[in-house]
């Protein structure tokens, strides 16, 4: 399973919703189709499907491929496919040129692509102008750099907007991914469909996506939401996707390390609260282990105990998570997961223990300095 494409996409697409937090709603939703005969690289529709060509992928390195996925993300959170629909050059122009023009709209914000990628400075266009503003620039004077590539045929055709099943009904859903992702901090004047930025959003959302998306691991083996099969553990929603066993439970083992030092102690008891109805609401047997940490392990219970007296920190103050991680580790407690809630004034292991399976979120990610995969939150 290590060597077949669905891990290595799956994979892919987990690392840039940890590099780009902002993205993150975006992830769960993806799918991924193996389209070979009909596309030559990548290409995303309306439904959040990416198609792909099996042969190109096969020779991009993974740094490439996490970015090329971003970029399809792109597409899809500006708005490309409607906008495509509604320009006013859209029978002037061919479609590759349409794409490119969205391209150069896009690129510049994604390190690490090749370098055959589309950028506006190659060409001796202004950077960080809109598709139309692009567009329009060819429509008038087509750029003799990009006419002679053209005219080469040296160049692979882009035709990375996949318009089947477009449909209106979708910029709905569009509309409210963007509202998801929106959830932070930027003001109005900053334009935060294109920025890529670590943003803040509603904790219970992403402890939410992060347990749904470990449970669709769990349950399909790693085939998960992200790929188009038919399997009976699935139960489809307009939506959303989630894993669904007909004739058992999925059983999955969670360890939360709770923060319980300064601030982070009177948002506790809440938090368990909301964290039992999400956990509640999945169609799963959870095994949970909770582990209260200040500078060391001050308690530890098993499932939620919503009736738990408050635990003052130890000796006044300190805050250590990395008691929390070693305690797992020397106990052998193994979870499949494990999900750190802190506001950051700690220290981590070095060398980082429980790399593979520990997630972060934090009410403040500008003193975040640990090695693990984390979120900025709002608790």
């Amino acid at each position: 399973m290590a060597n077949s494409f669905e891990y290595r996409f799956i994979k892919a697409a987990k690392r840039v919703g940890n590099n780009y937090p902002y993205y993150s709603p975006v992830i769960p939703r993806l799918r991924f189709r193996n389209d070979s005969n009909n596309i030559e690289t990548m290409g995303i529709n309306c439904s959040l499907a990416i198609s792909f060509n099996e042969s190109f992928t096969n020779k991009l390195e993974d740094i490439h491929l996490e970015n090329i996925i971003l970029h399809e993300i792109l597409h899809y959170i500006n708005g490309h496919h409607a906008r495509y629909q509604n320009n006013l050059l859209r029978d002037t122009l061919p479609h590759f040129i349409h794409n490119i023009a969205m391209d150069l709209e896009i690129n510049e914000f994604i390190p690490d692509l090749p370098d055959s990628a589309f950028k506006a400075r190659d060409f001796g266009l202004p950077e960080r102008r809109s598709y139309e503003e692009y567009l329009g620039i060819i429509n008038r004077e087509m750029p003799p750099k990009l006419k002679a590539l053209i005219e080469s045929k040296d160049f692979t055709m882009v035709e990375d907007l996949q318009m089947d099943g477009y449909d209106e009904m979708y910029q709905e859903i569009l509309y409210n991914l963007i509202k998801e992702c929106d959830a932070g901090t930027e003001t109005a004047s900053d334009d935060v469909n294109r920025k890529i930025v670590k943003k803040k959003y509603p904790w219970e959302q992403v402890f939410q996506n992060i347990v749904a998306t470990k449970v669709t691991e769990i349950a399909a083996g790693y085939n998960y939401r992200t790929f188009e099969k038919t399997n009976r553990r699935y139960a489809h929603f307009s939506d959303i996707i989630l894993p669904q066993y007909f004739d058992r439970k999925t059983k999955m083992s969670l360890a939360i390390i709770m923060d319980i030092s300064g601030s982070m102690s009177e948002n506790v008891n809440k938090m368990y609260g909301v964290m039992k109805s999400i956990i509640d609401i999945l169609d799963l047997e959870i095994d949970i282990t909770i582990l209260e940490v200040n500078a060391s392990v001050a308690n530890i219970m098993y499932n939620f105990d919503l009736k738990r007296e408050s635990i003052a920190s130890k000796d006044g103050g300190g805050t250590d998570m990395g008691a929390g991680l070693n305690y797992i580790q020397d106990n052998n407690i193994n979870p499949d997961l494990v999900i750190v809630m802190t506001d950051s004034y700690t220290p981590w292991p070095n060398p980082p223990i429980l790399s593979d399976k520990t997630v972060v979120l934090t009410d403040n990610p500008k003193d975040y300095n640990g090695p693990y995969p984390m979120f900025p939150v709002i608790f």
